[in-house]
């Protein structure tokens, strides 16, 4: 069975590309614009790990990270940025996301959530 991905990102261009790199390895994808959005689903789905923008509309990526740590401490989670320095990511999200600093490749992209989806199956 394939894994369940959120993919959450205000640039639609930025998710679309996201979103058909991961479907295009079988992963199942749901996606959307906002961090209020990506709660309602984690209340009705149940997912296997969690891409994120940092900065969006109605819920930002690092209240939504806090927010899915205390109900799912366990749910790998990847925030995707330009903002935030090598200084603040470790303040900020130390043992609780990956961060990957935009502009990204594709292939890194695939190789964390790739090992992502290991270690967690592995626990």
């Amino acid at each position: 069975m394939p894994a369940n991905i959120l993919v959450v990102e205000d640039d639609r261009v930025g998710r679309n590309l996201i979103c058909e790199v991961l479907r295009n390895e079988g992963y199942q994808i749901f996606e959307v614009g906002n961090g209020a959005e990506a709660l309602e689903l984690v209340y009705a789905h149940s997912f296997d790990l969690m891409i994120t923008d940092f900065v969006m509309p109605k819920l930002n990526g690092l209240k939504l990270v806090e927010q899915l740590h205390r109900l799912q401490p366990r749910l790998p989670i990847i925030v995707i940025t330009g903002y935030l320095s090598i200084t603040s990511r470790k303040k900020i999200l130390e043992n609780v996301a990956e961060v990957l600093t935009k502009p990204f490749g594709l292939g890194v992209l695939l190789s964390t959530v790739q090992r992502l989806l290991i270690n967690s199956a592995a626990c």
